[in-house]
């Protein structure tokens, strides 16, 4: 009886400690930016053919997918003067001019995006 009382009264104790607990990555594991978590989800929600990267036809054909959010944010966009079109951003990310946007062009221009408005411009 004793030792049931003593087993409950641990897992009472350890339990909550264990599912609070927060996990920490390695000091060596890489970081990866909030660009490239945006460009992760861009990729994979504008990629039509499932090629790996995207042409300008599925790169413009965002607008019709605004949520809420990017509505609002390409509206503020508007107001500070730094809106762009998304032809202008297929545009401005392609660097290599073939015509489509692999992940890193994409995850770099919205890094460079970002940097607008003193780090404050949103995506969208």
């Amino acid at each position: 009886m004793k030792k049931a009382i003593c087993t409950v009264l641990f897992s009472a104790l350890v339990i909550p400690l264990a599912a609070n607990a927060k996990y920490n990555p390695p000091k060596d594991a890489p970081r990866i930016t909030y660009a490239q978590k945006i460009a992760v989800t861009q990729m994979n929600s504008l990629d039509a053919d499932g090629d790996g990267k995207l042409s300008r036809e599925e790169f413009t054909g965002k607008v019709a997918k605004y949520t809420r959010t990017e509505e609002k944010n390409a509206r503020r966009a508007r107001k500070k003067g730094i809106y762009q079109t998304p032809t202008q951003q297929f545009e401005a990310a392609d660097k290599d001019d073939d015509d489509f946007l692999t992940f890193q062009e994409l995850s770099n221009y919205i890094a460079e995006y970002q940097k607008l408005d003193k780090g404050r411009a949103r995506y969208y």
